[in-house]
């Protein structure tokens, strides 16, 4: 078992990229932790700390995540990410709309951060998979990963605002996050042994 086998500047920016995602998850899971955990305080020590490092995490992972998957784009390589790109602008659009008109949900950036993620995420599984790096097993794997983590994503944010109990809305805040986090896991993972 080889890690890291043959990587080039492209594939170490997606891998970086993803690193920072994960740091970005972890931090941003610590947030939520210590300022809405049930009979928690949301100015708790170390709140201020956990959310910058997730901002900044995340900034800088679309960033790199950017360059990786551009890199790929501009060799012809992978599902054109303009595609990806406009199918999510679309699709933040309807989902702000449905979200609001529909089911009457208050804005919150959790909408925008599911929609940038996912773009993200399928265009780095297409990026890698159009370059040869990934086989059909595991760009399907992750595909319908990234598919169930924005799912999930997306009915605990249709949910959030309808839970009275404290305790309910700590754990339906929570998974999103943790979900995310787990399946950028699996991907360093993949990518690390493709």
């Amino acid at each position: 078992m080889t890690w890291f086998r043959d990587f080039t500047a492209p594939l170490w920016q997606v891998f970086g990229g993803n690193l920072l995602m994960f740091v970005t998850l972890v931090f941003y899971s610590a947030w939520w932790t210590v300022s809405f955990r049930p009979n928690g305080d949301a100015n708790a020590a170390g709140a201020g700390f956990f959310i910058a490092v997730a901002f900044f995490a995340g900034v800088a992972a679309i960033a790199v995540l950017f360059t990786g998957i551009n890199s790929f784009s501009q060799a012809g390589k992978g599902f054109p990410m303009a595609y990806i790109l406009a199918g999510a602008a679309a699709s933040f659009v309807i989902l702000l709309a449905v979200t609001q008109i529909v089911f009457r949900r208050p804005v919150t950036s959790e909408l925008l951060l599911i929609v940038i993620w996912a773009a993200l995420e399928w265009s780095a599984i297409a990026a890698l998979q159009g370059s040869g790096r990934f086989s059909l097993g595991p760009t399907l794997t992750l595909a319908v990963l990234v598919a169930l983590a924005t799912c999930t994503g997306m009915a605990c944010y249709l949910l959030h605002y309808h839970l009275v109990d404290e305790t309910s809305r700590f754990w339906n805040g929570l998974i999103p996050l943790i979900a995310p986090a787990g399946v950028v896991a699996v991907f360093l993972a993949v990518q690390a042994l493709s």
